[in-house]
């Protein structure tokens, strides 16, 4: 955790920090110019080289997130953010992990010590909001609160490519209050962000999405890594999506949990720009995918994953995203359904 303690400007909540002055200073119409962010960058870490990597790109709810963070200052943002990302990782394992006792205890210890958990709190990251906001979400549902389920759930626009098909895996599901209550505060903040840049900076927004799709280093965690940047890869995200949409409707009938981890998987799997810490979703899914007490042979299949990713910048993401795709599968198939072996005639 060096990175947090000695740098904590080197993070992408700097940007989000950034983007709010800009909104402030300039007005929210500016907030994709790289003109004043590339001002702002420099007063704020003199000295060092602003680049594609140092471009706010994210959508303005996270602006707008950071601007009550703003009056602290982007190092005590940060601290504050990373205190607040902790507690979102320990509250979604608290409503969603598995098991009891040391056995549910595990699951915290281990995501503290997952790579792409640390690597996106180093970076001031969105993921664990969204983790908890996935796991509020099924655990309101399943408390008979759809609407407000779906309500929580609007908070994954935060970070949109994380769960990017869950709403419509829940829709074809039959779930159609969950998303109702998602879709109504999501059109919102929609049109809010939309009327709050206009048409030119809307264009520019595009400008920059489009300029950052072609940077290698944005691909580098999507099946990309195995196929190529060719149309090959475009097919292959449209039959992931395509197919996971239909496993949805095939497998309506199985449990929210599966259903939750199916559109999360998906969204990874078919995801055309992703990093590392992205990847933190998936715990969200893991607990709800062994909460359907899957056969032991897959539940080993989700150490694999962990253990793929975390080894993934020196052996490449191809292995763990072979090991998640064969997840997906699993979750596509129709659940294994038990029954329960019958006693005995007494003698």
């Amino acid at each position: 955790m060096q990175p947090v303690l000695r740098s904590p400007l080197a993070s992408d909540l700097t940007l989000n920090y950034i983007a709010a002055r800009i909104g402030i200073e300039h007005g929210w119409n500016h907030l994709y110019s790289l003109t004043l962010q590339r001002q702002l960058f420099e007063q704020v870490r003199p000295g060092v080289v602003f680049n594609d990597g140092q471009w706010f790109i994210s959508p303005p709810p996270l602006a707008w997130l950071a601007l009550p963070l703003s009056v602290l200052g982007p190092a005590g943002a940060f601290y504050l953010w990373f205190a607040l990302s902790v507690v979102a990782l320990v509250a979604a394992w608290w409503l969603a992990a598995p098991g009891s006792g040391w056995k549910r205890a595990l699951w915290l210890l281990a995501a503290l010590a997952w790579y792409p958990v640390l690597y996106g709190l180093s970076l001031g990251q969105p993921v664990l909001f969204v983790l908890l906001a996935v796991a509020g979400c099924w655990k309101l549902a399943e408390a008979g609160k759809p609407y407000l389920a779906g309500v929580v759930l609007a908070a994954s626009t935060l970070k949109p490519q994380l769960a990017l098909v869950l709403p419509v895996v829940l829709l074809l599901a039959g779930r159609w209050r969950i998303v109702a209550g998602f879709a109504v505060p999501a059109a919102i903040l929609t049109g809010l962000s939309l009327l709050m840049l206009g048409g030119d900076e809307l264009g520019e927004y595009r400008g920059l999405l489009a300029l950052e799709a072609q940077d290698v280093n944005n691909r580098f965690f999507t099946i990309a890594v195995l196929l190529g940047p060719g149309w090959q890869t475009s097919l292959a995200q449209g039959v992931v999506i395509v197919a996971g949409l239909v496993a949805a409707y095939l497998n309506r009938h199985a449990s929210l949990g599966r259903l939750i981890a199916l559109g999360l998987v998906t969204s990874v799997l078919s995801a055309s720009y992703s990093h590392l810490q992205d990847f933190t979703i998936l715990l969200v899914a893991a607990w709800l995918f062994w909460r359907d007490k899957p056969p032991a042979w897959q539940r080993w299949g989700l150490l694999v994953i962990a253990l793929a990713l975390e080894v993934a910048w020196p052996l490449t993401p191809a292995p763990a995203l072979v090991a998640i795709a064969v997840w997906w599968v699993m979750l596509c198939l129709p659940a294994t359904v038990r029954t329960p072996r019958p006693l005995a005639a007494p003698a």
